[in-house]
């Protein structure tokens, strides 16, 4: 019994022997890997920051498209709530808003009144990137012909119509190709800018009723 105790007990102290040998062998090796592995070449690290450039380029650019189309869609549903007081207005006066209400100033001056009257909560302001305010014009049957309703206008005529509009940031936004594109006054709403005639892509969004 004894001898076979001592058998075993060399079998272990043999098996941790080689245990040992054999970790110690891993760890040199380990250390000469280390020691002995070379660094990037020059063009290597180029080349890792040219991938790096294009990323962050697409990533920028993916998120300056995202962030004007976000602008656009807030701009054209404000144009919508200004509509909807606008009718509040109408049903109450049977007329719209001249474009130069007495008492008021501005590219806006129509969309003032409806607000002090409470139509609207405040004065809409666009997001930064177009047109500081929202523009309106009031328009009058001019025997067939819409009319700038103005200070120029017959006295007492009702406005019987109006246009409203906001430049966007993106030509490609598909409510361009369905808005009224129609020219009042100083207002183009076939241009890139609603208050320049300077020809180029459509990014007047306008609306009239």
């Amino acid at each position: 019994m004894a001898a076979i105790h001592n058998k075993v007990q060399n079998h272990k102290i043999y098996a941790t022997m080689i245990i040992l040998r054999l970790t110690s062998r891993c760890g040199i090796f380990f250390m000469k890997f280390i020691h002995t592995k070379r660094g990037f070449t020059l063009i290597e690290l180029l080349v890792v920051i040219a991938i790096i450039g294009v990323l962050s380029a697409v990533v920028l650019a993916s998120l300056t498209t995202a962030r004007q189309k976000a602008r656009d869609s807030k701009r054209i549903a404000e144009v919508g709530q200004i509509q909807k007081a606008l009718d509040l207005y109408y049903d109450i006066n049977q007329t719209y808003p001249s474009t130069t209400p007495a008492g008021y100033s501005g590219v806006d001056a129509g969309i003032q009144v409806v607000t002090i009257l409470g139509l609207l909560p405040n004065i809409p302001t666009p997001p930064p990137g177009a047109n500081a305010n929202y523009l309106y014009h009031g328009v009058y049957d001019n025997a067939g012909t819409p009319t700038e309703c103005d200070t120029s206008a017959p006295l007492d005529t009702p406005c019987s119509n109006y246009e409203l509009g906001i430049t966007l940031e993106r030509s490609d936004n598909i409510v361009l190709t369905n808005d009224a594109d129609q020219s009042i006054g100083a207002f183009y709403g076939a241009y890139p800018d609603c208050v320049v005639n300077t020809p180029g892509a459509d990014q007047c969004f306008d609306v009239k009723r």
